[in-house]
């Protein structure tokens, strides 16, 4: 499974969902940079277009690739391979979450890179939440520092 992920703001804050689930992966009480799996056919910067309006509601421009992560869940015996992309928000479209979507991500936030790494950090709960920070917390550090560079 491929996932693609991350979008800044005008004010260079991050989006990320805080969401609550308990499905598959277990209990999931934690923060995640907006994305989602790349549809047949679909590149993987196309995915991360389509991807930031279903989640964040904004087309995005003036995109970066970021990295890849692959993880692996043991409980489930799943390699996912993460594709990541830092972009700027710019036309709001409006938000497209599907039926799990709705049940799972409480709300968007947009926040300060560092308030993201902060959150991160210190308020992923479980093994769900402590597999997702090793995972995007790092992503997080290196998007900080490509903003730094432009700034």
């Amino acid at each position: 499974m491929a996932k693609i992920k991350s979008d800044l703001n005008e004010k260079n804050e991050v989006a990320i969902l805080k969401v609550y689930s308990n499905d598959i992966f277990g209990i999931r009480d934690c923060y995640e940079l907006p994305g989602g799996g790349v549809q047949e056919g679909e590149s993987f910067l196309e995915a991360f277009k389509r991807e930031a309006v279903e989640e964040t509601g904004y087309e995005v421009n003036n995109i970066e690739e970021i990295g890849d992560v692959i993880d692996y869940y043991n409980f489930i015996s799943r390699e996912n391979h993460n594709h990541y992309f830092l972009g700027h928000t710019c036309a709001f479209k409006g938000t497209h979450f599907d039926e799990y979507e709705k049940t799972m991500i409480q709300k968007l936030l947009f926040v300060p890179i560092d308030e993201a790494i902060r959150l991160f950090t210190y308020e992923m709960f479980g093994p769900v939440g402590k597999l997702i920070s090793q995972r995007e917390k790092p992503v997080l550090e290196l998007a900080k520092e490509m903003i730094e560079r432009k700034n």
